[in-house]
C-alpha cells in the first residue's frame, strides 16, 4: 500500500492502538499475546483512573516515554491501522543494551497488505541507528504466523531458552 504512512507513535495513538488490539482478540488471532495485552504493556488503569478518564491515554499510570521512542504506528488516511511497540532493555553480564519488541498488531482489515513488514523494518533502521545490536522477540512456539513472519524478517531462534513452572 503506498498510502502507508509509518510514524513514531505517539500518546495520541493510544486509543486506535487499543482498538486494534481488541478487534485481533476478538477474532481469536493474539496466541503470542494471549497473556500480555496492549493494555497491560502500557499500564493502564481502568479502576483507579478509569472514572474520570476520556481516553485510555489519561488512565496509563508508568512512564511510557522510553517506548514511545522506539515504537511506531502505521497510519492510512490519518487513521492508525498498525502498531509495534518496543523499549530498550540491558540482558546480560556485562550488560548489553537490546531492543525488545513487547507487542505488535495490524487492524485485521488491512492484513496482508505489507504494513506488519514496514513496521518492523522501521524499528529495526530505528535501533541500528541507535547503535542497538540486537533486537528481540519472545513468540509462543505455537504462533506459527508470527514465527514465520519474524523469520522472513531474519529472526531466528536465540540461544536461551525460557523454562517456566505454572504454580
Amino acid at each position: 500500500m503506498d498510502d502507508v504512512i509509518i510514524q513514531n507513535m505517539v500518546i495520541e495513538d493510544v486509543d486506535a492502538v487499543l482498538g486494534i488490539d481488541k478487534k485481533i482478540r476478538k477474532i481469536g488471532e493474539a496466541i503470542t499475546y494471549q497473556h500480555a495485552t496492549t493494555e497491560a504493556i502500557l499500564t493502564i488503569d481502568r479502576i483507579g483512573r478509569g472514572k474520570n478518564a476520556s481516553s485510555y491515554a489519561d488512565m496509563i499510570t508508568g512512564d511510557i516515554s522510553g517506548m514511545l521512542e522506539t515504537s511506531f504506528v502505521a497510519k492510512v488516511s490519518g487513521k492508525v491501522v498498525g502498531f509495534i511497540i518496543s523499549r530498550k532493555a540491558s540482558i546480560g553480564e556485562p550488560a548489553t543494551e537490546i531492543g525488545l519488541i513487547l507487542i505488535m498488531g495490524v487492524n485485521p482489515d488491512y492484513w496482508k497488505k505489507g504494513i506488519a513488514k514496514r513496521l518492523a523494518d522501521a524499528l529495526i533502521d530505528k535501533y541500528k541507528a541507535m547503535g542497538v545490536k540486537e533486537l528481540r522477540i519472545p513468540l509462543d512456539e505455537r504462533d506459527m504466523q508470527m514465527r514465520n513472519f519474524f523469520t522472513k524478517l531474519g529472526f531466528g531462534v536465540g540461544h536461551m531458552i525460557d523454562y517456566s513452572k505454572k504454580l
